[in-house]
């Protein structure tokens, strides 16, 4: 019975491989009952473009494209949109795997969640390091590569429309910014690596009309001066929720203030001190 199926199939030009999967055999056996039937030439041209076909699949996995791409929105910019892609840009990265996002306050990485769930309709996970960062992560290489051309177009794009400059400059000093207060010194400062990063910074800034400075020694752009602070608090401002890091060795405050909060203390003491 077996050996009458393996030749009937062997005649309308299926694989040794093809019939032992249909009948639930080895392919040595299929081997032995159709060795002495030989394919059409037809049929092995058939047989060798299902192969490119299959070889096809195989390397498109090896490079990380799935098989059965899982479906994502694609949002046309937005001011949330521009938030998010800022963030990932800041504290996160984007890599031909997926997107990932740290920061040492939790309520941050869920807004950066909550972002990338809302405008992507994707399900990315949060968890801690033993080191206390919180980590926000999704692996699709499909949405990566979506988030790494919107990451190419970012500047470009809120450099042109002035009413997205707004999200972008919270994202980045959430997320690289902080506040010193100390004696007469009063100034908020955010880092970058990037030259042009801080440059644009400055010109953004500058449309809310507050003026800052560039610290090339500490890749930095920092703003001082009661108006241009209160400009910043004003326009810009931390979000809620981001902290100083009151565990620092060379920390100036012992307790975990927010960053709003310090930089209404400073503000506050200028009228101290005009006393």
């Amino acid at each position: 019975m077996i050996q009458q199926r393996c030749l009937a199939l062997r005649k309308e030009g299926c694989s040794i491989g093809q019939i032992a999967r249909v009948l639930n055999v080895s392919k040595s056996t299929v081997h032995w009952h159709v060795r002495g039937v030989c394919l059409t030439a037809i049929q092995r041209a058939r047989l060798r473009s299902q192969k490119r076909e299959v070889m096809a699949k195989v390397n498109a996995r090896r490079r990380g494209r799935p098989l059965n791409p899982t479906p994502f929105s694609k949002p046309v910019w937005s001011a949330p949109l521009v938030h998010l892609i800022a963030h990932l840009s800041f504290d996160g990265r984007v890599d031909r795997h997926g997107c990932f996002y740290y920061s040492r306050h939790h309520s941050q990485t869920l807004h950066v969640r909550r972002l990338l769930e809302r405008l992507l309709d994707v399900a990315p996970k949060v968890r801690q390091r033993p080191n206390g960062i919180w980590v926000m992560n999704y692996y699709n290489v499909a949405v990566a590569a979506w988030l790494s051309q919107k990451e190419h177009e970012l500047l470009h794009v809120v450099g042109k429309r002035p009413r997205w400059q707004q999200p972008w400059l919270q994202a980045l000093f959430d997320d690289e910014g902080h506040v010193h207060f100390s004696r007469s010194i009063r100034r908020v400062r955010a880092s970058q690596d990037d030259p042009m990063v801080l440059r644009r910074t400055q010109r953004f800034l500058e449309t809310f009309g507050i003026a800052s400075r560039l610290d090339p020694a500490a890749k930095a752009v920092e703003i001082t001066g009661r108006n241009n602070l209160t400009a910043f608090r004003n326009r810009i401002n931390f979000s809620p929720g981001l902290r100083i890091n009151a565990a620092r060795k060379n920390g100036l405050w012992r307790y975990p203030l927010e960053k709003r909060e310090l930089l209404d203390i400073a503000l506050d003491s200028y009228e101290s001190s005009a006393l």
